[in-house]
């Protein structure tokens, strides 16, 4: 995989996240998935939708209020901010691996 692509795929990820909210993420992923048609593409996918939060939650960070809502997201789960964080961090990584995965495996079946 190019390091390009991850580059790529991650910002699509971001861009749509920021433009049309979380369902962007299996979105793009299920089309990444559909246009590669790559055994590689879900973790493929996961890697670029990783990396897209992270840069997400990092230019979040900056904000005075996310402390707050780090605070407020801890009583509200059993956990403290760092926990809030990284299960948001594998929310994305499960929504674009099993979009990409279940789409290759359609492709997959289509072909035989």
């Amino acid at each position: 995989m190019s390091l390009l692509r991850l580059l790529l795929l991650a910002a699509l990820i971001g861009a749509g996240t920021m433009f049309l909210g979380w369902w962007a993420v299996p979105a793009v992923a299920a089309l990444y998935a559909l246009l590669r048609r790559d055994p590689a593409a879900p973790r493929e996918a996961m890697l670029a939708g990783l990396l897209a939060w992270i840069l997400l939650l990092s230019r979040a960070m900056t904000a005075p209020a996310f402390s707050t809502l780090l605070d407020r997201l801890g009583r509200i789960f059993p956990l403290p901010g760092a926990g809030v964080i990284v299960l948001t961090l594998v929310l994305a990584m499960l929504l674009s691996w099993s979009a990409a995965r279940v789409i290759t495996g359609f492709t997959a079946s289509t072909r035989s």
